[in-house]
């Protein structure tokens, strides 16, 4: 131990001894150290008191919010609005259709047909719609050979319908697609068709032409069957087994314009 530290301990010793009697024994001394620790306690305390939250700054805060957001949100809001059909068919009394035509197999014309009123009608309920079977036959009763203003007033009148809906559905043939494994283990056959429906609404009082549209899709098949001569053609015999959801995805995009539509508006 060296002469420094000896000194130190023995100052620091005689200090903590000679305290007491230090404070007693001057007043000045004994104040002046008291009003310092006093000092210190009060700015520990202040200190201590800046950092803890007010709480009245707090209710300020809650009240003005509680006056800025009634404002903001009677302002402007979003709501949900409905968009009317662009082809509103209820003003209309009785609405009749004759059966589609198709270059497909002879159920196709029918089973389109029948997508077209039930899709209709799903749009707009209540809409009175009259089959008039088809096309050949709705002619030969009015005495006429084509589907022209002149007929659509004939058929009008004779059947007592207000407008007349009438479609074409196309349909091509399917194109086998022969697909071989890179390993040579296993064979894919398919087949892609294409579709078109094209439909038209006339009214019959004046014959002239209300609306229009168009859809296509293209689409893979399956149970194909061919035959001696090389052709390809579907092996099952229902049209929803051999087209699959062909029909209805064509009949859903041709009647867009007969649904109603929703978005959401800003509004004050």
């Amino acid at each position: 131990m060296n002469i420094l530290s000896i000194i130190y301990a023995n100052t620091r010793f005689t200090f903590r001894f000679a305290r007491p009697f230090i404070y007693s024994s001057s007043p000045v001394l004994k104040g002046s150290i008291m009003n310092q620790a006093e000092y210190g306690a009060k700015f520990r305390f202040e200190e201590l008191k800046m950092r803890q939250p007010n709480k009245s700054n707090y209710v300020v805060l809650i009240s003005v919010l509680a006056i800025i957001i009634p404002i903001f949100a009677g302002c402007s809001h979003r709501e949900k609005i409905i968009i009317p059909p662009r082809m509103d068919l209820r003003p209309y009394g009785t609405v009749g259709i004759i059966e589609f035509t198709t270059n497909a197999e002879s159920d196709l014309k029918q089973y389109a047909t029948q997508e077209y009123i039930h899709a209709v009608q799903a749009a707009q309920p209540g809409v009175r719609m009259l089959e008039l079977g088809g096309k050949d036959h709705v002619l030969k009763k009015v005495g006429l050979g084509q589907l022209d203003p002149d007929a659509v007033r004939a058929i009008g009148a004779a059947y007592r319908i207000d407008v007349l809906i009438f479609g074409q559905l196309s349909v091509s043939d399917p194109k086998p697609n022969v697909r071989l494994s890179s390993t040579w283990e296993s064979l894919k056959v398919g087949a892609e068709i294409e579709a078109s429906l094209m439909t038209k609404l006339w009214e019959t009082d004046s014959g002239v032409t209300l609306w229009t549209n168009a859809s296509s899709r293209r689409q893979s098949v399956a149970r194909l069957k061919a035959d001696t001569g090389g052709n390809v053609r579907f092996g099952a015999s229902d049209p929803k087994d051999s087209y699959g959801r062909l029909v209805p995805e064509l009949v859903y995009a041709n009647t867009t314009d007969f649904r109603s539509s929703y978005e959401y508006r800003r509004v004050k």
